[in-house]
């Protein structure tokens, strides 16, 4: 490692639409992870909330044969695409529905 600090990425404000940037990081866990952002909204917003980071699927299948943790394994190109509602669901056809433009 390079020692560099990691940059996690910027976030909107729920409560204005501003620029949130993480201040620091609480619970966590090898899948899991809470940050804690400040909203920099300069009209002063100012508001802090917690953001979830959670490990939900596998892309590319690790060089260890013992992980730690077994998540899921799913292409990039549907995990890409993936919506909220089709998370229980056996990843559909990617081409299926595509109306040629």
């Amino acid at each position: 490692m390079s020692g560099r600090r990691v940059q996690l990425p910027h976030v909107s404000c729920p409560a204005c639409g501003g620029r949130a940037h993480a201040r620091t990081v609480g619970k966590h866990s090898l899948l899991y992870r809470e940050v804690y952002y400040e909203c920099r909204n300069p009209d002063a917003c100012a508001h802090v909330f917690v953001v979830e980071l959670t490990a939900i699927r596998t892309t590319k299948a690790s060089r260890f044969p013992t992980p730690l943790h077994k998540l899921p394994m799913t292409n990039w190109r549907n995990a890409a695409n993936d919506r909220a509602d089709n998370d229980d669901d056996k990843p559909s056809d990617p081409d299926v529905g595509i109306r040629p433009g």
